[in-house]
Formats: C-alpha cells, structure tokens, sequence
C-alpha cells in the first residue's frame, strides 16, 4: 500500500527547494491588504545520486513506473537543533515529474529525482513528526485564534504559554476558542490548577476527546493533549466548554493558551 512504500535509495544529497505558498493576497480599493489560507504550502525536493550502478538505475525507474500516478513515503535525514544530531523525518511525497538518468561510465549513471510532498496522505502512525524528537513546529498564541464564541477574558500570568491564554467560565456547552492551522499534527498547551475545569478537543469539526485541566497544585503551560497522526492539511482545532470538572476542582474555568503544529 502506498503510505508504507518507501522511496529505495538514500540520496548522496539532497536540494531543498522552496515551499509553495498557500496564502492568497489581495489588496482592497482602500489600499488594505488582506490575506487567506487557502492550502497548506508544499515543499519540493531535488535528490541526486552519483555514478550508482545499472541496478539502482532501474530499481528507481520501476518504482517510479509503479508509483508515479500514486504517493510513497520519503525518509529525510534532517539536522536536529533539539538532539544536536540528525534524525530521520517521514514525508508523505509525489514524483514531481520523470526521473532523470545520465551514463557517465560503464553502467554507472548520475540519477535526479524531484519529490513533491503529498496534501491529505496518510504515514504509518508512527512515522509522523513529533516535536519532542526535534521535528520543527510553530506556535499560536491566544492573540491568533481564528474564532471565538462566547466571553474569553485575557490573562496575562508568567506561567501561560508566552505570558497569556484566553479563560472562558465553562459554564455552557456552546462556547468555543478555534485556530486554523496549516500542517500536520498538533500539541494543545494549557497549565492545570486547583479551580480549571474540563473541556473537548474537536479536530475539524470532530471530537478528539475530553482534558481536565485540575491539580492539586499550579501547573505551569505544558502540552496537554497531543494528536501526531494528522496528514498534512489546512485544520482547525477546537476547544469547547463542556460545564464539568473534576470533582476535586473548585472552579470550571477552561483556557485557551497556546497551539503547537507540525510543519
């Protein structure tokens, strides 16, 4: 199946081009400029083999003659800031176009092979970026929430993700906080303390499940609900009151701090 084919050689390297952009600008008559996410950005990549021999030749060309009306996946050594080394990163990637072959000696061929990263394709679930193994991530901050329903009031405490969260009563089922995101999967972060609630995580538009935000002392922002295994995709995340608590909470408010997404 396509998502657990792997791409057979390793590149001698590999050109990174530039992401293509998913951002639509336009200007009104007043001279203001607007902007929409209109799809995620898309990376390319160049790999180049040197001088291999026949058999990886046409190992490359029968797999690009199985596969090129398909996708496959890609493993990308990238270098790690986090780990201080390389690791490996999974992507999800198309043929861009034909694969290019060139004879420079008695069956020894220079191979060029253009790989452009797949929109809505599956991994293997464990094949998908995780921030905490140096795969990089972006962060929205409460001030960048796409949508908001019902009363959020400002915080602004050293122990919320970048200084702020936006705390809502928990009083209804009907308030939400949403980000829109670009990407692939995601970490919601919160603190957890004495008088916090619970509320539901939505994935566009579906249930993920539940967090409580409760404990018995204050927590400062960490991730509190991590979902990896999201193709990459334009998504909105959602946090929803529900108007429960833990019972050893004293309070219900929830919070909406901060969401982590995978690039």
């Amino acid at each position: 199946m396509a998502e657990t084919d792997q791409f057979p050689l390793d590149a001698d390297y590999v050109i990174p081009d530039l992401w293509t952009e998913g951002v639509l600008r336009t200007q009104a008559d007043s001279g203001r400029q607007f902007s929409r996410l209109k799809r995620p950005p898309q990376r390319t990549w160049t790999l180049e083999f040197r001088s291999r021999p026949t058999a990886d030749k046409d190992s490359v060309l029968a797999f690009y003659r199985r596969l090129e009306k398909s996708y496959f996946r890609w493993a990308h050594k990238v270098y790690s800031v986090l780990s201080g080394s390389y690791v490996i990163r999974y992507f999800p990637v198309e043929f861009a176009g034909p694969p290019q072959f060139e004879l420079v000696a008695t069956e020894y061929w220079d191979l060029r092979v253009s790989l452009l990263e797949a929109v809505g394709r599956p991994l293997p679930s464990d094949k998908y970026p995780d921030p905490t193994t140096g795969h990089p991530s972006v962060f929205q901050e409460e001030g960048e929430l796409a949508k908001v329903q019902g009363t959020w009031t400002q915080e602004n405490y050293s122990w919320h993700h970048a200084g702020g969260a936006k705390r809502n009563d928990n009083n209804n089922t009907t308030d939400y906080a949403l980000w829109a995101y670009a990407g692939y999967g995601f970490r919601l972060w919160s603190i957890k303390t004495t008088d916090w609630g619970i509320f539901e995580v939505l994935l566009d538009d579906v249930s993920l499940g539940t967090v409580d935000l409760y404990a018995a002392t204050l927590q400062n922002s960490a991730p509190v609900f991590t979902k990896l295994d999201i193709p990459l995709g334009l998504h909105r995340v959602k946090v929803k009151a529900t108007n429960t608590k833990n019972p050893s909470s004293s309070g219900y408010y929830i919070g909406a701090d901060a969401l982590e997404y995978l690039i």
